[in-house]
Order: structure tokens, then sequence, then C-alpha cells
């Protein structure tokens, strides 16, 4: 599975490489940076798919059973000023597999699978994060891949 995951990422990494969207999204757990499906891009541009692929497994960050952290959220502007909207209602999370995230940021990692998704050492676990402002015209998304320590 998770072969197929990052090929998708890999694959959806290199459909984007025409230069950095208009607004971006920037997250952290406990101060180490998540890096996104935007920053695994700028990998495909002058890489081999086996160094985008070797890169997408290194980026992922590791999270232990049972544990609970706030993920951090920066939105970045077209000219690069960053700003730190960690909690705002503006944010939308989506998590898969084994992790929830409550509309304030804060996320749990389950103690054991469900009957849906493992969670096992080892196992992926993708979290999509949009920030969508309709009042200023502003809308930012990032994917995110971390993984069960």
């Amino acid at each position: 599975m998770t072969a197929v995951l990052l090929s998708a990422l890999a694959f959806s990494a290199s459909a984007q490489d025409d230069g950095r969207p208009t607004w971006s999204l920037q997250a952290a757990i406990a101060g180490e940076d998540l890096i996104g499906e935007w920053e695994l891009s700028q990998l495909s541009s002058g890489a081999s798919q086996q160094e985008v692929l070797s890169g997408a497994l290194v980026s992922q960050v590791g999270v232990a059973q049972g544990a609970a952290f706030q993920i951090q959220v920066k939105l970045v502007d077209p000219s690069g000023v960053v700003t730190d909207v960690t909690g705002s209602p503006k944010l939308m999370y989506r998590p898969k597999a084994c992790l929830t995230v409550a509309a304030n940021g804060s996320a749990t990692v389950a103690q054991a699978p469900d009957s849906l998704w493992p969670c096992d050492k080892g196992a992926p676990i993708p979290l999509t994060i949009i920030y969508a402002d309709q009042s200023a015209g502003v809308a930012a998304v990032n994917m995110y891949l971390m993984k069960v320590d």
C-alpha cells in the first residue's frame, strides 16, 4: 500500500511541477516540519523517480500509536510572508488511516487498528490540510504523509 501511495504522490507531484502555488501551506508537529506534496514536487524537476520516492520515504515524520499532538500550520502568501494560522476555523483537515484531527488541529493517532485502516509500525498516515478564506479569496492546500513508529 505504501508503494501505491508513494507512486500516486510522485505522479501527482510531477503533475504540479509548474511553479509555486499563489498561496501555500507549511505544517509542523512538535517543531518538526512536515514535507508536503508541493515540497516533494520540487525534487521531480531534476531527479529520477527513484530519487523522488526515496525523498518521499525520508520525508515521512514518524508518530507513535496513541500519540496526541498539535499540528502547527502556516500560510505563505505570494510574496513569501508567513502567517501562523494554527487553530484557525478557516483550516480543514482531511486525515486518513488511524489519525483523527479536531477542527483546532489537535491530532491523535489510534492505539490499535480499526477495521478499515492498519495502524501497525510503518503504516502510512496521509493528511490533507486545506485553508479556505472565501471573503479574502485565499485558498491553499497541501498533502502530507506520516508513518506509524
